[in-house]
């Protein structure tokens, strides 16, 4: 169906990998589409962490069982496949691991911990996503702020969506106002601005953020949810989202963020209708 990139090339905090960690959960539950999120951290398990809980203890036994299954699965299992030129349907569904069946799928980060190890599986990820596009209605990427730039672009150039996650303040608006004058990436229309961790009460709210950057449409935002962020650090944002899925009380933290998160989903659905019509 669609690629989807979270993305943002500042050094700052913007909430970007939990921002789609939420859109995915939301659209896995929400929407009758197959999903797939795809990790590409280097030395972090945050997508992982927020689905499963890896803090318990483990006998020996266990360990070294996980550590021998990880050197054939996931990102590195695939690179070998791709190397050999033996891919098939549904090759990156048997290395992804499942959140809901036929709904959500994550694909691991990379478990190396050498840079140059793993700047030899992030330049396959394009090559990765042209595959699992046919097998997936949907994937969704976390792109990593430490991945080369060539490898970013190819990643970006793919996608049907680009989710530009941004801080709230003046510096930060002052900078995308430059890039949007400069970078060609900024005068496509497939973008779409998303402000992470976000405060309402700040006087840089999404009315006042749309109309500094002179956009036509109200940026998107998610807030900072204190519940959310617990869940994401305990493997349970799973249960965090069916949880509240159908919340109704409007003085309900919680409302406001799943109203939110649902906002974004739709806006990026929008988008892809969008930029399929006009191709």
């Amino acid at each position: 169906m669609a690629v989807v990139s979270f993305w943002n090339n500042s050094e700052k905090e913007t909430g970007q990998t939990l921002s789609a960690v939420a859109v995915a959960t939301d659209m896995a539950i929400e929407h009758n589409y197959k999903i797939l999120l795809i990790s590409t951290g280097y030395r972090e398990k945050t997508i992982e962490n927020c689905f499963w809980d890896n803090s318990k203890n483990e006998d020996f036994a266990s360990i070294v069982q996980r550590r021998q299954s990880d050197i054939s699965s996931g990102m590195e299992g695939l690179v070998k496949i791709l190397q050999s030129s033996r891919t098939s349907s549904n090759i990156v569904a048997d290395y992804a691991k499942v959140v809901f069946r036929e709904r959500l799928d994550i694909l691991p980060a990379p478990t190396s911990k050498v840079m140059e190890q793993y700047n030899l599986i992030a330049s396959y990820y394009a090559e990765l996503v042209k595959i699992a596009d046919k097998d997936y209605d949907l994937i969704i990427i976390d792109i990593d702020k430490k991945m080369k730039e060539e490898y970013k672009n190819a990643i970006l150039a793919l996608s049907n969506v680009i989710v530009l996650t941004i801080k709230q303040g003046k510096e930060e608006l002052d900078r995308i106002q430059k890039l949007k004058q400069e970078n060609e990436l900024f005068k496509k229309n497939n973008l779409i601005f998303l402000a992470g961790k976000y405060d309402k009460y700040s006087k840089y709210n999404v009315k006042n953020m749309t109309r500094y950057l002179r956009e036509k449409t109200t940026i998107s935002a998610i807030s900072y949810n204190t519940l959310f962020y617990e869940a994401s650090m305990e493997g349970k944002v799973a249960d965090f989202f069916l949880r509240y899925k159908s919340i109704q009380d409007s003085s309900d933290r919680n409302m406001l963020f799943m109203q939110e998160t649902n906002n974004t989903c739709e806006k990026i659905l929008d988008k892809i209708q969008e930029t399929r019509m006009r191709t």
